[in-house]
């Protein structure tokens, strides 16, 4: 297993593949880390007003629960 987290400003959804993976963040504002398979994702984060932060293709590899890939996002204004 790979892991990655989704540092954004803002709590929202990521979608790992198409598929939703929950917030990104916990009620207390510290960041999530995910799982998925070693290889290249398609991840976006859903942003609280509906929209959806750019889609981004990651390959995610080498990765462990201490060390997660971060994929940083920006929620457009």
């Amino acid at each position: 297993m790979e892991f990655f987290q989704c540092p954004c400003p803002e709590k929202g959804e990521v979608i790992l593949d198409g598929k939703d993976q929950g917030l990104n963040k916990d009620a207390a504002g510290n960041l999530l880390t995910k799982l998925c398979n070693r290889g290249l994702h398609y991840i976006s984060l859903q942003c609280p007003d509906g929209k959806k932060c750019q889609l981004r293709l990651v390959e995610i590899k080498d990765t462990d629960p201490i060390s997660p890939l971060e994929v940083p996002f920006q929620c457009e204004s």
